[in-house]
């Protein structure tokens, strides 16, 4: 068992020092089985109910019973627990039953940030491989998962190429993305550039925007609203559907540009142990390390701080396609991890001013207008002067780790085409030895050696890597403890940060109405977690209060909107 850094002394201080007003759950009347964490949310809330996850071994239906009537729930059976939207004082009646082992609050996800994919395709090799219409490696046969806002059809992604859909906000049949966020990444994975062809293939454009692997196919889980925002139990469902279909839809690579703040080690996080769970199932999982590069040591996001998935971080490429000229991105997120110091990102990848689909009237469209790309800068000048004035452009300009994510997703689409028998620990292992280093955010920077890992994405080297397999699980580098290489005072400094950044307001609990949609249809009985063992850890052992879910986790609930990239 890893050894954790935090005395109950040392973070009694911390929530003294940081939320002098919050107090703790037990002094509100909530009952000892109450987490902190919860008595934070409904001081923020100012009375408004809040989700949480009520866990209750054993006695599931005994808490249907004692929940008001009406009120939607997401059952989660697997870590015997429901997710709901409670009262203080359904809470605190909740908390004094004997067979309620804690209630947790229900921490908020959200998408990561929302150059040009000509440069971009060049910076990571695709320049030195054949072209597609040469033969080239494509990403055929190749299932993508995108858990994210959902995904639209587009000229570039036509309903042929997205093969399966679940809607875990609407419950809406057809794919849709109001966000426009999921669209975006699954362009960067596997747009085909049809609505910008060149004019050498018998189209009218001047430069094609052409996703990684662009005859993959997509599989699109939404699990964020129109405004990028979720809670943790529904990204859970949404990467536990995509792990039940995985042989129905032939889902090979998960993409997940969507995260939160840590709660604690990844042992008792359980969106970590849900892409783990993904993991050890065969799919090679890809996720945004973060857009909290300011932040410095230890701001990596969930999931991507757990150690099998592959966590990637943002490189500005000067919008050029010679990597000499890359740099970390400033906003680019970096560990070592919370609690865990494990070594994090695992690489990184162009992620400033990248080029990627476009949904229109969606709420990125509509509030980033000059994020569009004009037409003037990717049509034939004689084309466009024939074109009818209503054309619209079908691209927009984005910047994030959230864009560098689906990126090497892409390539590890390349890579399964090119070699269907390759495990992710094998594609995890090829990935970073492959990569090659660019300059740190500064010249000098005491940090550096944490900000890219192995180094920047490139394909063509890890495609020549043919006689490279793992050897076991591909861990990240353990680091340390939680205090080897964080300084002791990180996590009060990650809760300030967090709080100065992100203000609070009520606005995000009761504008919008997320009881209203019943989430109870997804059979979560069908898929056995027992196998990774979660009863072996006692999760009140770990003392959820320990780890200060802070009010950063409630703070943050929209995309960190990176327009022009840092």
């Amino acid at each position: 068992m890893r050894r954790h850094i935090l005395t109950l002394a040392v973070l009694a201080l911390l929530c003294a020092a940081v939320w002098p007003a919050a107090a703790a759950a037990g002094d509100q009347g909530l009952g000892a089985a109450v987490d902190e964490s919860v008595g934070v949310a409904l001081d923020a809330a100012e009375g408004e109910a809040v989700p949480v996850i009520v866990f209750a071994p054993g006695h599931l239906a005994d808490v249907g019973r004692q929940l008001p009537k009406g009120v939607e729930v997401t059952e989660l059976r697997a870590l015997d627990a429901v997710a709901v939207w409670l009262s203080a004082r359904e809470i605190a009646d909740l908390g004094e039953e004997p067979w309620v082992e804690y209630i947790v609050a229900d921490n908020p996800v959200y998408g990561i940030g929302v150059a040009s994919m000509d440069v971009t395709n060049l910076a990571i090799g695709l320049g030195e491989l054949a072209a597609p219409a040469e033969g080239g490696l494509t990403g055929r046969d190749v299932t993508v998962a995108v858990i994210d806002s959902g995904v639209a059809v587009h000229d570039d992604l036509d309903a042929e190429r997205l093969v399966g859909w679940c809607d875990f906000v609407k419950r809406k049949k057809e794919p849709y993305d109001d966000a426009g966020h999921g669209t975006f990444v699954a362009g960067l994975i596997a747009g085909d550039g049809s609505a910008s062809l060149p004019l050498d293939e018998g189209g009218f454009a001047t430069v094609q925007f052409r996703g990684v692997a662009p005859a993959a196919d997509i599989v699109a889980v939404k699990v964020l609203d129109k405004f990028g925002r979720g809670r943790a139990s529904s990204l859970i469902a949404g990467i536990l559907w995509a792990i039940e279909q995985k042989d129905a839809l032939d889902i090979d690579v998960m993409n997940i540009s969507v995260a939160g703040t840590p709660v604690g080690p990844v042992e008792v996080d359980p969106v970590a142990q849900a892409v783990r769970t993904a993991w050890e199932a065969g799919i090679t999982v890809v996720c945004a390390a973060g857009n909290e590069g300011e932040f410095g040591l230890g701001g990596v996001l969930s999931p991507g701080n757990e150690p099998h998935v592959i966590t990637v971080g943002a490189t500005d490429t000067k919008q050029t396609p010679d990597v000499a000229d890359d740099r970390v991105a400033a906003y680019s997120s970096y560990g070592p991890t919370l609690y865990d110091e494990y070594a994090k990102p695992d690489l990184v990848a162009p992620g400033n001013r990248n080029i990627s689909l476009r949904t229109p009237g969606s709420y990125i469209d509509k509030t980033f207008p000059e994020n569009v790309i004009p037409l003037a800068d990717y049509w034939d000048p004689a084309a466009l002067a024939a074109a009818s004035p209503s054309t619209e452009s079908d691209y927009l300009m984005l910047s994030g780790t959230s864009t560098s994510a689906p990126v090497v997703a892409g390539a590890v689409a390349l890579m399964l085409e090119d070699d269907e028998g390759l495990s992710p620990d094998d594609i995890k292992v090829r990935l970073m030895a492959s990569a090659d280093q660019v300059p740190p955010v500064t010249e000098g920077d005491a940090d550096h050696q944490y900000q890219q890992g192995a180094g920047t994405l490139d394909v063509p080297e890890a495609l020549a890597l043919d006689g490279l397999d793992a050897e076991g699980p591909a861990l990240s580098a353990d680091l340390g403890d939680g205090d080897d290489i964080l300084p002791t005072d990180v996590y009060l400094s990650w809760a300030k940060y967090a709080w100065t950044k992100y203000a609070w307001t009520k606005y995000a609990w009761s504008k919008y109405a997320w009881t209203k949609y019943a989430w109870t249809k997804y059979a979560w009985t069908k898929y056995a977690w027992t196998k990774y063992a979660w009863t072996k850890y006692a999760w009140t052992k770990y003392a959820w209060t320990k780890y200060a879910w802070t009010k950063y986790a409630w703070t943050k609930y929209a995309w960190t909107v990176l327009i022009e990239g840092q």
